[in-house]
């Protein structure tokens, strides 16, 4: 079983055989099921909500895994478990990696990409019970992603600006080679459904692509 819940931006959550596991939880809504684990991508605000976090951990059993940024919020309580691009750690049957994130050709100013590769933002690769995702994070299509695939399915930001473009994204697709993809990080922020239309469009017979209604609260 591998059931799959969009929210808002780049928050899912995903039901894997038994194991609740949310990626960037933001605009939760209240009384959401609470997760077993927690990834958290980066410490930017629609990635790392404090607030959203809380609706869904059990202070007692939740699993929290972030980036070093992300781990460093003030607001977002401990424990947390440290990871950075090549860590991986496991927790039961749960398999992450951390990837690196990060910008190649989006910048804020000349010369500073909105994403950092020194800021050790991650995208994970996980597997549970015999099935293997990839969540990006925020990111461009980077080489090290040639060395991920294939996957069962993938998780991949679409609107440009901030992340890689609908065009850029098919690259990835090309490279990591999944079976289904979930375009995300538009309809919130920045980006609009045109954008997940318009990747689906390109990929063509690359992979299947599933684009998710949000259950997200407004923004």
């Amino acid at each position: 079983m591998f059931e799959v819940t969009w929210y808002a931006q780049s928050s899912f959550r995903l039901e894997v055989d038994g194991l609740r596991i949310y990626h960037d939880p933001f605009r939760i809504p209240p009384g959401e099921p609470l997760a077993d684990v927690i990834l958290i991508s980066h410490d930017h605000f629609d990635h790392c909500s404090p607030a959203d976090i809380a609706k869904v951990r059990d202070p007692e059993r939740t699993f929290v895994v972030a980036n070093p940024t992300a781990a460093s919020t003030a607001e977002l309580t401990p424990p947390v478990h440290v990871i950075r691009p090549g860590d991986s750690v496991e927790y039961r049957g749960l398999e992450v990696r951390a990837f690196p994130a990060y910008n190649l050709n989006k910048f804020r100013s000349p010369g500073v990409p909105f994403h950092p590769r020194e800021r050790d933002h991650v995208g994970f690769v996980c597997r549970a019970a015999g099935v293997s995702w990839y969540f990006a994070g925020d990111t461009d299509a980077i080489p090290e992603m040639a060395a991920i695939g294939p996957v069962d399915y993938a998780f991949l930001p679409v609107s440009g600006t901030y992340v890689m473009t609908a065009e850029e994204a098919v690259e990835a697709v090309r490279m990591l080679r999944p079976r289904i993809v979930f375009p995300m990080h538009y309809g919130a922020v920045v980006g609009s459904i045109a954008d997940a239309q318009r990747f689906a469009e390109l990929v063509g017979d690359l992979a299947e692509v599933r684009i998710l209604e949000p259950q997200g609260l407004p923004g």
